[in-house]
């Protein structure tokens, strides 16, 4: 999809209430921005967003869910699915609030993860979570 297409899929009242459930204002400022640099960065990849009433903006593509930012009071939640394409070492951090590779992701052959969560609550956290991002193909998948 192009990229206004995607900004377009995503509606008024989905930040109004995004905006409304979480606490902090910095933290809806993060998410807005942090939903504009996927657009910016993967808008290629992307084939749907769908949003869930101010708690979720999920991204798919070929449609498999691969990218997934939950809203929560404090923070947001943000699913990087194994559909993404992405392999981190298990050694490897970022300088997000904090995250978790899903252990169940751990490939045996390469000795890496396919899937993580990381949280973000705060613009400060938006480099390390863009240095995440940043990891997941631009390209669609092979077959996709």
């Amino acid at each position: 999809m192009d990229k206004r297409s995607l900004q377009r899929a995503v509606s008024a009242a989905f930040w109004e209430k995004s905006s409304a459930k979480l606490k902090s204002e910095e933290t809806a400022a993060a998410l807005r921005e942090l939903f504009d640099y996927v657009v910016a960065t993967l808008a290629r990849r992307v084939d749907d967003v769908k949003t869930e009433a101010g708690k979720a903006v999920s991204f798919f593509e070929a449609g498999r869910e691969f990218l997934t930012i939950n809203v929560g009071r404090e923070n947001l939640r943000v699913y990087v699915h194994p559909q993404a394409g992405v392999l981190f070492e298990p050694e490897a951090t970022f300088d997000v609030e904090k995250f978790r590779f899903w252990e169940a992701s751990f490939q045996k052959k390469t000795g890496k993860f396919r899937g993580m969560s990381f949280w973000v609550s705060a613009p400060a956290h938006l480099p390390g979570a863009r240095a995440v991002i940043d990891r997941i193909p631009r390209e669609k998948a092979a077959g996709a």
